[in-house]
């Protein structure tokens, strides 16, 4: 009875061994810290040329994948279109995830009348930059305070244009941290399925055509000058698949 119960014992030893890692698994320690409990995302189209996001992927820095709202508006930019307008107020949406590493977002031109598949990546200085506080004095609370770059913002625009800036407070300019690397997604492919009735992208408005025809499209908003590919598009390992239309 001594020895079975040795054995048993050896038996539950080498068991829990093996499901207990030898070694930790090692945390990068570049990468940076959150301060606070979300950060933001927001985005714009520049006016006349309206674009909508309806499914959007990131990725944290820690792995996960979250499937996001990112709502765009428009940037009010009248006088200019082929100018941002940046920073502004506008609504964003709350991310209670760790910092973003990269970004998939599934949108569409109206003007172009185009589905695109971005994927935009937030490298590790803007990451850092997030997390970096700055001191700054408020006129409403008529103190000093500590506010942080923790916000995105993206613009959206014609020829499969993507922009990623960081903005927050008391930013004044907002800072680029990148393009997106775009793909044109033909109508009815199921890599980005289409929500729109008859599979038809809305138009632009009959001012935005006038816009058009009196200007033109600006340069760095034609395809053509876009880098933007046809063909297999971008793949990605172990990605969730869209489980609701946003």
């Amino acid at each position: 009875m001594f020895k079975q119960l040795i054995v048993l014992l050896v038996i539950v030893f080498i068991t829990t061994a093996c499901k207990t890692p030898l070694t930790s698994k090692k945390v990068d320690p570049n990468l940076p810290k959150k301060p606070y409990q979300e950060w933001y995302v927001e985005a714009r189209y520049p006016h006349y040329f309206k674009a909508k996001t309806f499914q959007s992927l990131v990725k944290t820095q820690s792995g996960e994948w979250k499937i996001i709202d990112i709502l765009i508006h428009d940037n009010h930019n009248e006088g200019h279109p082929g100018k941002w307008r940046l920073p502004s107020s506008f609504t964003n949406t709350k991310m209670p995830y760790d910092l973003p590493e990269v970004f998939y977002i599934c949108w569409a031109s109206f003007v172009d009348q185009t589905f695109y598949k971005t994927k935009i990546t937030v490298p590790l200085w803007a990451r850092q930059e997030m997390v970096t506080p700055h001191q700054y004095f408020s006129h409403a609370y008529y103190k000093d305070r500590i506010g942080y770059n923790n916000t995105i913002i993206f613009g959206f625009a014609p020829g499969g244009n993507v922009t990623g800036w960081l903005s927050g407070i008391p930013q004044r300019d907002a800072i680029e941290f990148g393009k997106g690397i775009t793909q044109r997604i033909p109508q009815g492919s199921d890599v980005c399925p289409n929500p729109y009735p008859n599979g038809k992208i809305t138009e632009i408005t009959d001012e935005a055509k006038a816009w058009l025809k009196k200007h033109g499209m600006p340069p760095e908003w034609q395809e053509k000058n876009n880098n933007v590919t046809m063909g297999p598009y971008t793949k990605v390992k172990n990605m969730p698949s869209f489980s609701r239309a946003l």
